[in-house]
């Protein structure tokens, strides 16, 4: 070995330099271990007398960039991690009388963000928040106990966290799944992740100005396509668009039940096309209606794209 190898290793001890590479990549089987650490922890904390009780809603925040690294392979991490679950239930269970779930489905929100309760958030965290139900908001100052480990324990415990911190992360539709819990603690062909269920249909979009493109599962039988404003953030069926080009309102999409097709209305000044044809201006008071085709390709003032597809 070479006198500055030798030199190399007494500095850092070979091993302990793949541990530290290791610790710091964000890989798939590092969020996965983030998951079931933070579902151990509620185990200990939440089960009472000889009932097993646990976390099953799970927040999950990575740095933007790991965040679209790590997107793609997300539904798998998911599965694993609720097999992982369900073989630690396993276990225990002979040692207790009852298990009880608080939840009729685990539920899993991944969302890319910079910092998070005063802490930066780089591109080697995985910041997981784990609760036995979902945020329940109650003014400004809310706060919710949860199971997480800030960096300067780097253990997880059961903490406050003000709801305010979590404002600014961007828990997309694409990142968000839920799985049915089983009774009989395995993970059947009936149960994989999917996307947040019930979807009418799917509408990616591309921001041109920006160079972006997200996802968005139209649950409503009517949503509105709008430019992302503070007014607009309390409405669970507008479709939000960050971007100037887009007007407030610009748009309606419906689902006409009785004819059983997909229509759409505009209200922008800004030109509107349905595959090449240009929508006519309506007033917010009087929709004109035109049909959607199942699959459809809607551009917004010639910079923003919308990919329409029917799940019906």
């Amino acid at each position: 070995m070479s006198f500055l190898k030798r030199i190399k290793n007494l500095v850092i001890p070979p091993d302990e330099a793949k541990i530290a590479a290791s610790v710091e990549e964000v890989t798939n089987n590092r969020i996965l271990n983030e998951l079931v650490e933070c579902f151990d922890d509620s185990l200990r904390k939440e089960s009472v007398g000889t009932s097993l009780l646990f976390n099953a809603h799970f927040l999950i925040i990575l740095h933007p960039d790991t965040y679209e690294t790590r997107l793609p392979s997300l539904p798998v991490v998911v599965k694993e991690a609720v097999k992982a679950f369900y073989n630690k239930l396993q276990k225990l269970k002979v040692d207790y009388e009852d298990i009880s779930p608080v939840s009729a489905n685990w539920h899993f929100k991944f969302g890319p963000g910079v910092e998070f309760n005063n802490e930066k958030v780089d591109v080697h965290d995985v910041k997981v928040i784990g609760m036995l139900t979902g945020l329940k908001e109650s003014g400004s100052q809310a706060k919710t106990k949860v199971t997480m480990k800030p960096k300067k324990s780097n253990v997880y415990d059961k903490m406050d966290v003000n709801l305010d911190a979590l404002r600014h992360i961007d828990f997309r539709e694409s990142g968000a799944f839920t799985v049915k819990f089983n009774p009989d603690l395995r993970l059947g062909a009936e149960a994989q992740p999917r996307a947040a269920g019930g979807a009418l249909a799917q509408i990616e979009y591309y921001l041109g100005d920006k160079d972006q493109e997200e996802t968005y599962q139209m649950r409503d039988k009517e949503i509105v396509v709008a430019r992302k404003e503070v007014d607009n953030q309390g409405y669970s069926n507008y479709l939000l668009v960050d971007s100037p080009y887009v007007s407030n309102p610009h748009a309606r999409i419906r689902y006409n039940e009785a004819e059983k097709r997909f229509q759409i209305a505009s209200f922008s000044r800004n030109e509107t096309r349905v595959n090449e044809r240009i929508i006519p201006k309506s007033e917010l008071a009087d929709p004109q209606w035109f049909d959607l085709a199942p699959k459809s390709q809607i551009l917004l003032n010639s910079l923003v794209t919308l990919t329409f597809q029917s799940n019906l």
